[in-house]
């Protein structure tokens, strides 16, 4: 059976939108605010660092490379399953979806464990400020997981519960509404994941 993809035609009349849909401008604008917070936090680093008498260096835990592997796994996983859903591939869709979420809260589980390991390396987080920016900079990235994580388990949950859908799934017709969702979804997770992936090479070169 033939998959049918909206075109942009339908989804304009469908959505009534003309050029960049507004709820993707909003979430870029969204994105944008969150780069220069994060832009902000490793400026402040970088700041402080400058201190000789008070920063104290150390080796970033190994476990963080773990992490790091973990997030590029979800956004690998994201793409996937967009790409599924886009080719009608519906039960691939859910699965790989299913996935990407299982490794995102791998992600914070490694991510605890690397606070663990900092404490254990006479690091806590009431300890020197070198090792306080990393637990305050990993922890607000963090919170932008568990958030996403939030939005990703509504979608999942909703996925599962839609997949006998007489209008869409059972006729073999993809729902334009969860294809714009999942865009975003995806879209930000590739960006929370980029930017983890930048805030480790960061504290490789900052912390040594």
């Amino acid at each position: 059976m033939d998959v049918f993809v909206p075109d942009k035609k339908y989804l304009k009349e469908k959505t009534e939108y003309t050029g960049i849909h507004p709820q993707k401008f909003a979430l870029w604008l969204g994105m944008a605010s969150m780069a220069m917070f994060f832009a902000a936090l490793t400026s402040a680093l970088l700041v402080k660092k400058g201190d000789y008498q008070t920063w104290e260096n150390f080796r970033l835990p190994w476990i963080f490379a773990l992490s790091t592997v973990a997030v590029i796994t979800v956004s690998i996983l994201m793409h996937f399953s967009l790409r599924s859903y886009r080719n009608g591939k519906f039960q691939s869709f859910r699965f790989l979806l299913a996935a990407a979420f299982a490794m995102g809260v791998v992600f914070l589980i490694l991510q605890y464990a690397g606070w663990k390991i900092l404490t254990a390396m006479g690091m806590p987080i009431t300890g020197n400020i070198s090792g306080q920016f990393v637990y305050v900079i990993s922890a607000a990235h963090g919170l932008h997981i568990v958030a996403g994580l939030i939005v990703t388990l509504f979608f999942l949950v909703n996925a599962f519960r839609t997949r006998n859908d007489p209008l869409f799934e059972l006729r073999n017709i993809i729902n334009p509404k969860r294809l714009l969702n999942m865009e975003m979804l995806t879209s930000f997770w590739h960006f929370i994941d980029g930017v983890w992936v930048y805030l480790y090479i960061f504290f490789l070169l900052n912390y040594h």
